[in-house]
């Protein structure tokens, strides 16, 4: 038998067409011929789209389109509010605000697509707006000095030169002072000052943000039992202030997710100033020590007993403004 018959199987193919094949018996010493190399599969070119530039994001077109605020410009994104008359001004309480985005609440302002913290932090540290010491803002703080004070040291490990990584061992190793910037994705709260106004001329108790701060955690190295230190939160601290008017401008230019509708964007400043989309508890009021609730002598160290006294200051508003009318 020849091997025509195993051609079909185990040569190129070509079983049924012999016309450039040999026969080679199979008993023979001879060297079977190469298999070709398979077919190459060639698609021909689509299109051209493949330069375009990359899209930050793709709506389609009935999305968004009278309601987007990117397709809005000028000072027409800050809703301004209504004329207030310091005569019709017959209550204010100053009362500071913690926003915590852990919360389920406050889930929108950690939005991938524009976080709030970023913005307020560069709004701070890039001195696109003023930024101030205290909440009194009588005192203009740099963007230079703030990242100054935010830093701090660090030592780490280092490899001494000249050895290999992978056959090095612990004494291979050196202690190296850092400098560790403090950014602004390590920003978990936010403390806000507001003013609670009783407009007489309209006849509403309305809240009003004045100002703005991000909260830092301050850490101390607390020693272990076994030699080694441990990073322990020792309170926060407020690296600068911004006044809402000033960041007002900006956040109507920032969109935030809007979880009740995807038909209607809203921006920042509709979700901070005019629908107070978020969830806080308030850490302190003027009163005559100007002292936070957690620094008071009957408050101090005790959580719960801060957290009531915080809900009978909201509570005591919400009475004052029912006690207001006459039904």
């Amino acid at each position: 038998m020849n091997a025509q018959g195993w051609g079909g199987g185990w040569g190129s193919g070509g079983g049924d067409d012999d016309s450039g094949s040999e026969n080679v018996s199979v008993g023979s010493s001879s060297t079977q011929e190469a298999k070709p190399a398979p077919p190459k599969i060639t698609v021909e070119a689509i299109g051209t789209h493949y330069d375009d530039e990359p899209a930050a994001h793709y709506e389609p077109e009935y999305v968004n389109q009278d309601t987007n605020i990117s397709l809005l410009h000028g000072d027409q994104l800050v809703i301004q509010r209504p004329y207030l008359r310091q005569a019709d001004v017959k209550f204010r309480r100053r009362i500071w605000r913690v926003i915590d985005m852990r919360q389920k609440l406050n889930k929108a302002w950690t939005w991938p697509r524009s976080p709030i913290s970023q913005v307020f932090w560069e709004l701070g540290t890039k001195g696109l707006v003023r930024a101030y010491a205290n909440d009194s803002f009588n005192r203009i703080i740099t963007p230079e000095k703030i990242v100054e004070e935010t830093s701090s040291l660090d030592e780490v490990p280092v490899l001494m030169s000249g050895i290999d990584p992978e056959t090095a061992t612990a004494d291979d190793y050196m202690d190296s002072t850092i400098v560790v910037q403090f950014k602004w994705e390590d920003i978990k709260k936010f403390e806000i000052m507001e003013d609670w106004v009783f407009d007489y001329k309209h006849g509403e108790l309305k809240p009003i943000i004045i100002g703005i701060a991000p909260l830092k955690p301050n850490f101390i190295d607390e020693p272990q039992p076994d030699g080694s230190t441990k990073k322990k939160m020792v309170g926060e601290s407020r690296p600068f202030w911004l006044k809402m008017d000033d960041c007002r401008p900006t956040l109507a230019k920032s969109q935030v997710f809007n979880r009740y509708n995807d038909a209607m964007r809203l921006n920042w400043d509709q979700q901070i100033n005019l629908h107070r989309i978020f969830d806080s508890y308030i850490v302190k009021q003027t009163d005559w020590d100007d002292q936070y609730i957690s620094g008071k002598t009957e408050f101090k160290g005790d959580g719960v007993a801060a957290l009531l006294e915080s809900d009978k200051i909201k509570n005591d508003l919400f009475i004052f403004e029912h006690d207001v009318w006459e039904y």
